[in-house]
């Protein structure tokens, strides 16, 4: 890890251990961060777990290591493995570390989260062992006194959160923690940091994190993405990528993020040492769907370019309609609206005679002139989706369509009863005035009655 040094301390260091990781089959292990061994690298090595440019794994027989996340590989762009790096995207990477570094500074009411995440790490922990951490990772912020450390240990006990191991001495009690916080533990760092803040609100967390253990064990999900691999014949390369596409995708289906990314970097890095250049582009594609499906639309797009000019030089056209598709819903939700329609309209000639990309480039196509308030053009394209969407049979999509067609009927409606009324009002009579108002009345009072709500917003 020798790299000039320019920029801030801090962010050169994230910007060492981050490189290292990617030079090295993207790990590195805790071992290997002894060359960094100061408080300042450390705390550094922590501000790119807590950003997820890092995540930490523990396996059975494995040392610990860390592994970069797709969010710490796109900093790098193009580059994989131990590819050089231009003194241009050095000063670049660190740049961004640099504004990241100063947006990750760990404030008073993350305290709380770091105590579950030592004790988390370490099994079993003493108070003594928290105010060490916090001293050595994070130096003088606010909260992490020695009354306060005490403090958040006792809320965290009372609340069920950790538990006494065993009794040594006064003050040097050992705790670990319980299956409350086993489940904080297993929350991204990010998300936990930006959710819970007050009491309440990690009580209230956890009754979904309950919820969702527990539809997830209903399903078994497990059994089905083991089988992909574990029952099938010997592959080679080639059956192995796609059997991870399948993989992957599903995962993506079911809501598993996190493993669905990890699938695809790993089929990503398989395509790239056996040179498969549309294996590649797919895993762009799965990456990209990801970070879109988290809302971090900036970063999808830099999948999609990157699968995008992999389809170009492919020359696959179906690949291509998906992911233009796919860059047109980014800029959607960016509010891009003319660039994103301009994309959905070369999606659909891309699509040729597709009737499902077809359906969805139309259905985009709506989405856009709805928000630009043209409803009659919009009423257009998603009766075209429609159709093509029922003649495949397409439950969810068709329901969804419905939806917007109706929502359109509604505003129509009200616009029609507001400007009957209005014209009552100025030629009428009172009676007919009276009859206008209270049909318009009626109308608005069914339309914001909840049991009436159904489907997806425009």
């Amino acid at each position: 890890m020798t790299h000039e040094r320019s920029g801030s301390v801090e962010a050169v260091n994230m910007f060492e251990i981050l490189d290292f990781a990617r030079c090295h089959e993207r790990k590195i292990y805790e071992t290997k961060t002894k060359p960094l061994d100061n408080k300042g690298a450390l705390q550094a090595l922590q501000k790119l777990v807590i950003g997820e440019y890092l995540r930490r794994i523990e396996k059975k027989g494995v040392p610990p290591f860390y592994t970069v996340t797709s969010k710490g590989l796109n900093l790098f762009g193009d580059l994989r493995n131990d590819q050089p790096i231009t003194e241009e995207v050095k000063a670049d990477v660190i740049k961004t570390l640099e504004k990241a570094s100063d947006e990750l500074e760990i404030k008073p009411w993350e305290v709380k989260f770091h105590i579950i995440h030592v004790i988390g790490r370490e099994k079993i922990v003493t108070a003594q062992n928290i105010l060490d951490y916090f001293s050595e990772y994070f130096p003088g912020i606010k909260g992490s006194s020695k009354p306060n450390i005490y403090r958040n240990i006792k809320h965290l006990r009372m609340k069920g959160y950790i538990k006494y191991e065993k009794m040594t001495q006064i003050g040097q009690s050992e705790y670990k923690l319980s299956k409350k916080g086993e489940e904080i533990f297993n929350m991204t760092q990010t998300d936990a940091t930006r959710k819970l803040r007050t009491s309440e609100e990690w009580d209230r967390a956890l009754v979904s994190v309950f919820q969702k253990v527990d539809q997830e064990r209903k399903e078994d999900d497990e059994a089905l993405y083991n089988a992909l691999v574990t029952y099938l014949p010997d592959l080679d390369g080639v059956q192995l990528i796609w059997v991870l596409y399948t993989q992957g995708y599903i995962y993506e289906l079911k809501g598993a993020l996190d493993r669905a990314e990890e699938v695809y970097l790993r089929m990503e890095g398989i395509c790239e040492d056996a040179k498969d250049s549309k294996g590649r582009a797919y895993a762009l594609k799965g990456l990209g769907n990801v970070a879109f499906k988290r809302g971090k639309y900036s970063v999808a797009k830099q999948y999609y370019k990157r699968c995008h000019k992999g389809a170009e030089e492919l020359q696959y056209t179906e690949l291509l309609s998906d992911v233009v598709n796919n860059l047109g819903s980014c800029l959607y939700m960016e509010d891009e609206i003319d660039e994103s329609l301009s994309l959905f309209e070369e999606a659909l000639r891309l699509a040729g005679t597709d009737k499902s990309r077809q359906a969805s480039a139309l259905y985009n196509k709506g989405l856009c002139y709805a928000r630009m308030e043209d409803l009659v053009t919009a009423r257009k394209f998603w009766v075209q989706s429609l159709n093509l969407y029922e003649e495949l049979e397409e439950k969810i999509e068709i329901r969804k369509v419905k939806h917007n067609l109706r929502e359109i009927d509604k505003k129509q409606k009200r616009e029609y009863l507001e400007e009957k009324y209005r014209k009552q009002l100025q030629t009428g009579t009172s009676k007919d005035a009276e009859k206008a108002y209270k049909d318009l009345a009626a109308f608005i009072f069914t339309m914001d009655n909840p049991r009436n709500a159904q489907g997806e917003n425009l």
